[in-house]
């Protein structure tokens, strides 16, 4: 479930509202209300969303989309993304109840939802806000988070990295009686949940701090690579996703126009767009350097097959485009060096995985899924087979030989993803350890942990015949690329 992204951390001088400094603090915490501060001078009514029960009073079967305090920009519809949620990869009771920020949808796609509230302040203030903010969007999906305070933009989220409840704190005089604070979302598959907000009254503002997770993850060794990091030029992101034993990387970029395919070996590259899409991703290559990967084009995600400059369409067969309106309806992911191609499609049961050979196309679900979500993500060139899937103890990666599917998570994670598995059988992929995402290697039963020096995570998507392993790392402002070679 792995797209590009760029966080802004630190805005200043916002006239019209004096702003001094914003996003002070950053730090991961397993439960949002786990250090919740004293409420004594919060401005903000029912900041931690306690005051209503999580069920819907109007539809049993809905969560809650009636929060007291706050206005709710789709309050009136039952069916509403915005409502009380506990996130459950907190472990979370009702007494810790935050708002689920969900996607909304017109027909031009994905939509701006909001709850905001208006405080009573004094002019000539200054105020402190804070608020915990959880992502669940661990895909290459398009997401974007605002804070606006006054009717002003402080701060602009943009696809923001999967993440745990995080703190952020920021800094502003008011202008007026009255200082309407708001946060919009818009996702294309995934939420936000956000919990324990306040505006408190403060004397001065403090200094900026920006407060990376924890370096090490429990006890598994650091995997020996010496890494190399890259930006294909003018871009917003750069993401990395799959690497040939000639050291070919492609992955997809984000700049100003959207996201594209890049193809990068050396500091030598060159960018792509499948004929008249609006997104292209790449997502694997083999060592013909033939590329597969998905494009958005007429509101539905479709697949391509690139073989030099060449494209042609791989689509599932007979894919209903109606599955695509909520989510990424499919995805070619990898193919090896007989060009034999995995990726995944939803239907009207769930998610699955698909194995395309020549024209054939076969399907297939991990036979413990609860969930019905399966993801396939890398194959070899003997047919082994990675990826991950939904069961009840969450997301678990696999590796699936023949029929024969053997599941594995790493040790003390939250949820494993596998990405990509070499001919000699080293998968690759990432995992959250309840403080940050983290890459690993697995070699047999043995793991090891993959992080870029000073990332606050680390996603890492393909490995080579030559133990070259690719991914991207998010560095408190942007999604960088990188490539991690065997230090012998």
């Amino acid at each position: 479930m792995a797209s590009s992204q760029k966080t802004r951390l630190i805005i200043s001088g916002i006239s019209s509202l004096c702003m001094s400094t914003v996003l002070v603090t950053n730090t991961h915490i397993f439960k949002a209300q786990a250090t919740s501060r004293p409420q004594v001078d919060n401005l903000v009514v029912n900041g931690n969303f306690a005051a209503d029960p999580l069920v819907s009073p109007y539809d049993r079967t809905r969560t809650n989309p009636f929060i007291s305090g706050w206005y709710n920009s789709v309050a009136k519809n039952v069916s509403s993304t915005t409502s009380l949620d506990n996130y459950t990869v907190d472990d979370a009771e009702n007494y810790s109840l935050s708002v689920f920020i969900g996607p909304n949808y017109d027909d031009n796609g994905p939509t701006f939802t909001y709850i905001s509230q208006k405080l009573k302040t004094i002019p000539g203030q200054k105020y402190e806000l804070s608020y915990y903010l959880a992502n669940t969007d661990d895909e290459a999906s398009s997401n974007i988070f605002q804070t606006y305070v006054g009717g002003q933009l402080i701060d602009e989220k943009v696809n923001l990295p999967f993440q745990g409840f995080t703190k952020y704190t920021y800094y502003f005089v008011a202008k007026s009686r009255t200082t309407e604070l708001k946060f919009a979302s818009k996702q294309r598959s995934y939420w936000y949940n956000l919990d324990n907000v306040s505006v408190t009254p403060v004397n001065k503002f403090i200094k900026n701090e920006v407060s990376p997770p924890e370096t090490e993850a429990s006890l598994i060794p650091r995997a020996k690579l010496v890494f190399s990091t890259f930006d294909i030029p003018n871009s917003i992101a750069t993401d990395a996703q799959a690497i040939n034993d000639q050291g070919d990387i492609v992955g997809y970029f984000r700049d100003s126009t959207g996201d594209h395919g890049f193809s990068w070996n050396s500091g030598n590259f060159s960018t792509f767009d499948y004929p008249n899409a609006l997104l292209t991703y790449a997502n694997g290559i083999n060592n013909q350097a033939n590329v597969v990967g998905s494009y958005y084009q007429n509101t539905v995600y479709n697949t391509f097959l690139k073989i030099g400059d060449s494209f042609s369409n791989i689509d599932v067969p007979g894919l209903d485009p109606v599955f695509a309106q909520s989510f990424s309806n499919q995805s070619a992911r990898d193919i090896n060096n007989q060009g034999d191609v995995v990726g995944f499609f939803r239907d009207g049961s769930g998610t699955h995985g698909f194995l395309k050979k020549g024209n054939s196309y076969t399907s297939f679900d991990n036979p413990n899924t609860t969930y019905q979500y399966t993801i396939a993500n890398g194959i070899n060139d003997g047919g082994d087979i990675v990826g991950f899937f939904q069961s009840t103890k969450g997301y678990q990666a696999f590796l699936k030989q023949g029929d024969n599917f053997t599941n594995f998570d790493v040790p003390g994670a939250i949820f494993t993803h596998a990405s990509s598995v070499n001919n000699q059988g080293n998968i690759v992929g990432f995992f959250y350890d309840g403080v940050a995402n983290r890459g690993f290697l697995k070699q047999g039963n043995k793991f090891t942990v993959i992080n870029v020096p000073g990332a606050y995570s680390t996603y890492v998507y393909g490995i080579n015949n030559q133990g070259q392993i690719v991914g991207y790392f998010y560095d408190g402002t942007k999604r960088r690329g990188f490539i991690a070679r065997p230090k012998w």
